[in-house]
């Protein structure tokens, strides 16, 4: 396991962090972000998206592709 520091789109759901991707640059987060949310879920107090620069443990896969263990930040 290895510790970066990276662009996460971060899923809040009641104030919780629920779910969170790396990205490498902010644009492809604020895309994703922005598609989610005219997509997926509608306005709703209780569920936010955020992009943000966070420190992270990453592990890889079996097949080499690296996925987020835990938010350190």
């Amino acid at each position: 396991m290895e510790i970066i520091k990276t662009i996460t789109l971060i899923l809040y759901m009641g104030g919780d962090v629920s779910e969170h991707t790396a990205f490498e640059k902010i644009s492809k987060c604020l895309k994703a972000k922005r598609t989610i949310e005219r997509n997926l879920y509608k306005k709703s107090q209780s569920v936010r998206y955020s992009c943000e620069n966070k420190t992270v443990e990453v592990s890889k896969n079996k097949d080499g592709s690296s996925y987020i263990v835990r938010i350190v930040e």
